[in-house]
């Protein structure tokens, strides 16, 4: 067994304890933890304000209980896992592993954070082109050189354990180095967990006007905020025509205003007359004063009134009345007041709605 250990120069991430966490990887010779084996891992810890970067390696094929058994010792009083996709399948394979060789630890008692389950909600709006860790550092800039798949070492391993030489070593740990590196420079998408609970303060709303594609005029509703959860790189979003981005606290989201007549239509129809050179429903209890000829029983499809005026787009009851273009249109809207507009509370309610929206649901 080896045991390599070196001092990482790296910046601090913003985390509570450091010295509680371990950020951690494993490298093994395929994909079963039944029928392969660990043959190195790596693991980063923060102690008298450095870094240390520790790799165990099994330099003969046949010291995994040796290399599991150190790490474990090694980590032994600290709280909280960090580590990429470790909950699928680091962890998992390391927990059999100390099965079949009869060791024990506090390994499943400790916290585990997976950075992996942190981004991939939000692949799409940050362009990531896949979730591998590897495209996670490329995005955030980490400076990482290495970009070696980890199943493509499983061969280099096994030459070297068959004839060890110092290049192939060095390819294994530089490698897993990287990966743990890594894992600290990524820390940061922490910072996406608590997105969905961001508080949204709209400092500036302004209308405006464009040309379409077709040379049409549309309005739209701009709204700048600033949230109370930053975050580490650019996110842009659409959802059914509303534009998001964000870069650190700062925020835009671009809103289309619809000018134009729309229903709304009333529950209970069977209490509503439609009238048909009004275009209109009417109830009842006012419509049977009317010319039996010029009214006819509404049905849910004709029960409206319609109303012209500015729109805004919702996809639930977020504001009511809302209003739609037709009956089976599944397009909801509600109609932006004079008040509305001069409401700072309504503009970062909706912004929060659209927000969580574009989370939720957006590309």
């Amino acid at each position: 067994m080896k045991i390599i250990t070196q001092t990482l120069e790296h910046s601090e991430p913003s985390l509570a304890s450091l010295a509680d966490v371990v950020y951690f990887d494993i490298e093994t010779t395929g994909l079963s933890s039944a029928r392969n084996q660990i043959y190195l891992i790596g693991c980063a810890l923060h102690d008298a304000g450095s870094w240390t970067l520790t790799q165990w390696f099994d330099n003969t094929g046949r010291e995994e209980k040796e290399i599991i058994s150190s790490f474990l010792l090694y980590i032994s009083g600290r709280k909280t896992l960090i580590h990429y996709n470790g909950d699928r399948f680091d962890i998992p394979f390391l927990l059999k592993r100390m099965e079949l060789h009869g060791l024990t630890g506090q390994l499943p008692r400790m916290n585990s954070i997976d950075l992996r389950k942190e981004v991939t909600p939000y692949r799409d709006l940050i362009g990531l082109p896949n979730c591998s860790q590897q495209a996670v550092e490329s995005l955030f800039g980490t400076g990482r050189t290495d970009d070696t798949d980890g199943g493509s070492l499983i061969g280099v391993y096994r030459s070297y354990v068959e004839k060890p030489d110092p290049d192939a070593l060095s390819m294994l740990l530089t490698h897993n180095a990287e990966d743990v590196r890594g894992l600290i420079s990524l820390t940061p998408v922490l910072s996406f967990h608590d997105l969905p609970e961001a508080k949204l303060h709209v400092y500036k709303a302004e209308a405006h006007s464009y040309r379409g594609y077709l040379g049409d005029e549309k309005e739209e509703l701009l709204l700048h905020f600033r949230s109370d959860k930053a975050i580490p790189v650019m996110i842009t979003g659409s959802y059914d025509h509303v534009f998001l981005s964000q870069t650190g606290a700062e925020g835009l989201l671009r809103i289309p205003v619809y000018r134009e007549e729309m229903k709304y239509f009333y529950a209970g129809y069977k209490d509503y007359y439609y009238l048909p050179e009004e275009d209109c429903a009417m109830h009842k209890s006012i419509a049977s004063f009317a010319d039996a000829s010029h009214r006819v029983q509404a049905t849910a499809q004709t029960c409206y009134t319609r109303k012209r005026s500015l729109y805004l787009p919702q996809w639930s009851d977020f504001k009511s009345p809302y209003f739609r273009r037709e009956y089976q249109d599944p397009e909801l809207f509600f109609e932006l007041t004079d008040e509305m507009k001069r409401d700072r509370d309504f503009f970062c309610s909706y912004a929060d709605y659209l927000f969580r929206r574009i989370l939720k649901n957006g590309k």
